[in-house]
């Protein structure tokens, strides 16, 4: 049965563009809104204290009466770890795999703000239809099974978005993908199709995980003592590789990091993670076992195992600190961010004694599809129009080249920011308004509470510190009752720094006597006079600029 006629077509990433995670694209067919994915991304370095970033919700918050649907591509935190939050603000049914859906009933749980039971579940052969629209799925491959690509079948062509994806001609049962879906769709008619662009820098192709695990096998035969593998939590191919490793050589493994229980436990029950029942022993009869018959598996917070490692080499871990004989192997691959660490903390490692393994430079290991492997889908698809998406701004040009190398035109390839609304309209497609986008900000329990102000205020800190201005006044006796006290905290050593005190003092006792001597005496303005004077007078003597907090209190 043919689609009903769809008159507008809309397009609009609110995530993953310009960026590498927080995965959120909104697709309208008229009235009807699709959301795909509702991801995270984990803070650069000048977002202070910051734990995770989720895209802004407004646009969908306006239209929720018209969102029909929030389907989900994978498991992994930056394709659902936004879903809790989205979910407070807009009740749509959610879709997904099996395993997919069973993470996002997880997070959902965990975050307790929130009640929802109206998750489905669907496979590759699932069709979900609406009123101008089909949605279909394909398998496809990646590091966590049950991944997959989705269709959004509309009477003007599909609609499709690849997940995160690469090929694997050796892929094992669950990551497999399916080829002849990814034709059959191609064959049928392609409008727009919004692509993975993680890897489209890097030429040639992604490493087979068959590869991947040889070199697992081999660190493992070669290593003496205990083996502690760091991993990211939701990593599962690679979990597997070690379970697999552990299994052949006779070890036991021991698995510290709640969110990584979490995945090896809702993985297990639903059989994607293959294992014996004995092959994994509690954490407190690892003692019974020496140590080259042990295998510990450790993730960090929010499964980045980088900073776990760097408490183990220093004896501040709560259950695992790094010892001579140990080898620590290191499977994840840093983002340009991290690099650094991960290099600091390799020789935090040698000098705790340990024997450090890190995956072959030779292999290229991604869960992502490199340019040869891009250019196959986009040839297997044959889009009219394609959005590259899932990547920072290089890398969507860099897939944008891919598709003009591969015979569609400049003018049909969008690479579009945050925002911005690809629209096809009378059998075109233009890029045309811009709707709310932007980042929301989790510390702890509040989100969305700290914004640019705040983290000025941090960053601040963070460089200069604090000094703080404590007096008591009373405005009646037009003088000062005690103090100015100062307090640094951050800026200078107080005892080091005795005349710097004694001068910043005067200086204060002065802008309050006069202040007091004014008739049209204001609180705002003599805490302001303390900042502005206060801050040029420690910059000359200084050249930092701390925060000023004048504490002024009237008898």
């Amino acid at each position: 049965m043919p689609l009903k006629k769809a008159k507008q077509i809309k397009i609009i990433p609110l995530g993953g563009v310009d960026e590498s995670g927080k995965n959120m694209y909104v697709v309208e067919v008229d009235d009807e809104i699709f959301v795909l994915d509702a991801g995270l991304m984990f803070p650069e370095d000048e977002l202070l204290g910051i734990d995770v970033v989720i895209p802004d919700f407004k646009y969908l918050e306006e239209n929720k009466d018209r969102v029909k649907a929030i389907i989900l591509s994978h498991g992994h935190e930056d394709a659902i770890g936004a879903l809790p939050y989205l979910l407070q603000k807009v009740k749509a049914p959610v879709y997904g795999t099996e395993l997919t859906i069973a993470l996002a009933k997880n997070s959902v749980k965990e975050y307790r703000k929130v009640r929802f039971k109206n998750f489905h579940v669907i496979d590759e052969d699932s069709v979900i239809k609406f009123n101008k629209v089909n949605v279909q799925f394909f398998r496809t491959t990646h590091t966590i099974p049950d991944s997959v690509g989705i269709v959004i079948g509309t009477s003007e062509g599909s609609i499709v978005y690849s997940g995160d994806f690469k090929f694997d001609q050796s892929a094992k049962e669950g990551y497999e993908t399916s080829l002849s879906a990814i034709a059959d769709v191609g064959e049928a008619g392609v409008l727009a199709l919004l692509s993975d662009s993680s890897e489209a820098e890097h030429p040639g192709t992604t490493s087979s995980d068959s590869e991947i695990e040889q070199e697992v096998r081999h660190a493992f035969r070669t290593a003496e003592g205990r083996i502690i593998v760091a991993c990211v939590a939701s990593n599962v191919i690679r979990l597997q590789q070690v379970l697999d490793a552990s299994a052949a050589t006779k070890r036991k493994v021991v698995i510290v990091g709640k969110e990584l229980e979490r995945v090896v436990e809702i993985t297990s029950s639903l059989d994607k993670l293959k294992m014996d029942d004995d092959l994994i022993i509690p954490f407190k009869e690892m003692k019974k076992y020496p140590d080259d018959e042990i295998t510990i598996i450790e993730t960090g917070n929010l499964g980045e195992p980088i900073q776990s490692l760097q408490l183990m080499t220093k004896g501040n871990h709560p259950k695992v600190n790094i010892k001579a004989g140990d080898t620590v192997y290191i499977t994840t691959t840093p983002s340009p961010s991290l690099e650094t660490m991960m290099a600091k903390t390799i020789d935090m490692l040698y000098r705790a004694g340990a024997r450090v393994l890190t995956m072959s430079r030779d292999l290229f290991v991604s869960g992502h599809a490199s340019q040869d492997d891009l250019k196959l889908l986009l040839n297997l698809l044959k889009p009219t129009y394609f959005v590259p998406v899932h990547g920072e701004y290089r890398m969507l040009i860099a897939h944008a080249k891919l598709a003009n190398s591969v015979g569609i035109p400049k003018s049909n390839v969008f690479v579009v920011g945050k925002g911005e609304v690809v629209e096809y309209k009378a059998g075109r497609m233009s890029v045309g308004n811009r709707v709310y986008a932007g980042n929301t900000l989790i510390d702890g329990l509040g989100v969305g509470d700290v914004g640019n102000i705040v983290l000025r205020d941090r960053k601040l800190l963070s460089e200069d510190g604090i000094f703080i201005v404590v007096v008591t006044l009373s405005r009646r006796h037009k003088k000062i009752i005690s103090g100015p006290e100062m307090i640094s905290r951050g800026f200078v050593y107080v005892r080091e720094s005795e005349r710097l005190i004694e001068d910043s003092q005067k200086l204060v006792s002065k802008i309050i006597e006069k202040n007091l001597q004014d008739s049209e005496f204001e609180w705002s303005k003599l805490k302001q006079d303390i900042r502005d004077q206060l801050n040029r007078f420690l910059f000359e003597q200084t050249k930092r600029r701390p925060m000023i907090l004048p504490i002024i209190m009237e008898v």
